[in-house]
C-alpha cells in the first residue's frame, strides 16, 4: 500500500506557523481558569471511591460504579466547556504530579482495604477517604499549575 502524499503549500512560513501555534497555546492558558468547586467535586468523587473500597459487597461495587460514572460525567463536562481533555499523565512535568497523586491514592486505597479484607478498624476507610479528598484537591490544583507552565513553555 502506497502512502499518500499531502500537498503542502510553499507559501507557508515556518516562523509564522510556530508563532501561530504559540499564540493558540497562550489563548488556551487563558481559558484554563475554572472554579474551585470543580476541585472539591473531584476530591469528593475520589474520596468516595476510596472510602467505598472498605465497604462489603455489593456496596463496594456500587460505590465504585457510581464514582466512575461521576468521573466520566466530569470529563464530559470539561470537554463541553473547553472543547478538549488532557490525559493527566501526558504532559512532561505535570505527569510527575499525576504519578505522585496515584501513589498517594494507592496508599489511601490500601488503608481502606485493610478494614474490608483484614478486619481493620471501622474508621480506616473513612480516614482514607478524607485523606484522598484532601490529596485530590491539592494535587488537582498543583497539576493544573504545572500543566499551564508546560503549555506556556511548549513542553507537551
Amino acid at each position: 500500500m502506497e502512502s499518500e502524499k499531502v500537498a503542502v503549500p510553499n507559501d507557508i512560513d515556518p516562523t509564522e506557523a510556530l508563532d501561530s501555534i504559540r499564540a493558540a497555546r497562550a489563548e488556551v492558558v487563558k481559558t484554563l481558569d475554572y472554579p474551585a468547586w470543580w476541585d472539591i467535586q473531584y476530591g469528593f468523587v475520589v474520596g468516595a471511591m476510596v472510602t467505598g473500597q472498605g465497604l462489603p459487597q455489593p456496596w463496594s461495587s456500587l460505590v465504585l460504579l457510581a464514582t466512575l460514572g461521576g468521573l466520566f460525567w466530569m470529563i464530559g463536562s470539561w470537554k463541553r466547556r473547553f472543547g478538549w481533555w488532557v490525559n493527566g499523565y501526558a504532559p512532561k512535568r505535570a505527569r510527575r504530579v499525576a504519578w505522585g497523586l496515584a501513589a498517594l491514592l494507592i496508599l489511601c486505597m490500601g488503608l481502606a482495604l485493610w478494614t474490608r479484607f483484614f478486619d481493620g478498624p471501622w474508621w480506616a476507610p473513612v480516614a482514607a477517604g478524607v485523606a484522598a479528598f484532601v490529596i485530590s484537591i491539592i494535587f488537582g490544583r498543583w497539576w493544573m499549575r504545572v500543566f499551564r507552565k508546560d503549555l506556556e513553555a511548549g513542553d507537551l
